[in-house]
């Protein structure tokens, strides 16, 4: 299966980064054709400039990020590996999305709706931490596994879209923290 990982995470030495090189070492077992983005590492700029923006809406709008909108539609699963930080993604994160899930790639817009153009997507899997509780997340909604849940089932038609997530973060000790790489091990032996 073609893999697209994409990992969003200033730290080297963070706990991200740990369930990055999981995910990483556990799909090297498989035989996967595994493509890696590291935003940080890539230098990925996420601003949207004055052009960009002003061609947003147009068909032929791709060429500053090309080489991203390849890696997607290449990809026939997508693993998102990112802390949530403020109810969202980290910005860098975020401005891939504005950047490179243009309306030219994503979908046809018209009279009848929303046609998904990003079919080749057939798993998505988000691995995210976060510092909020997970009873907290809950009373609220989880706007964050709501968001990116409903908008990539919006483009992609993927009916296989798993949300995997480390709530409390700041506050749990280093058991529980192995005890979620394991979980993420086996979610990817299982991918």
């Amino acid at each position: 299966m073609k893999t697209l990982v994409v990992f969003a995470h200033p730290t080297p030495e963070s706990y991200n980064a740990s369930i990055f090189k999981v995910v990483s070492d556990e799909l090297e077992t498989k035989e996967f054709e595994v493509q890696v983005l590291d935003l940080y590492k890539e230098n990925f700029e996420p601003r949207m400039s004055t052009a960009e923006r002003r061609t947003y809406m147009d068909k032929d709008n791709t060429a500053t990020v090309e080489k991203y909108v390849q890696q997607l539609q290449w990809a026939e699963a997508l693993i998102m590996i990112y802390p949530t930080w403020w109810m969202g993604p980290p910005a860098i994160l975020k401005g891939w999305l504005d950047r490179v899930w243009l309306p030219s790639v994503v979908a046809d817009f018209g009279p009848e709706g929303v046609k998904p153009k990003l079919t080749n997507l057939k798993k998505i899997l988000i691995i995210t931490t976060q510092g909020a509780s997970r009873w907290r997340m809950a009373l609220i909604g989880n706007p964050p596994r709501k968001m990116m849940r409903l908008s990539l089932k919006a483009v992609t038609k993927c009916r296989d879209i798993d949300w995997l997530a480390l709530y409390s973060m700041d506050k749990i000790a280093k058991p529980q923290l192995s005890q979620f790489l394991d979980k993420v091990r086996q979610k990817i032996q299982r991918f």
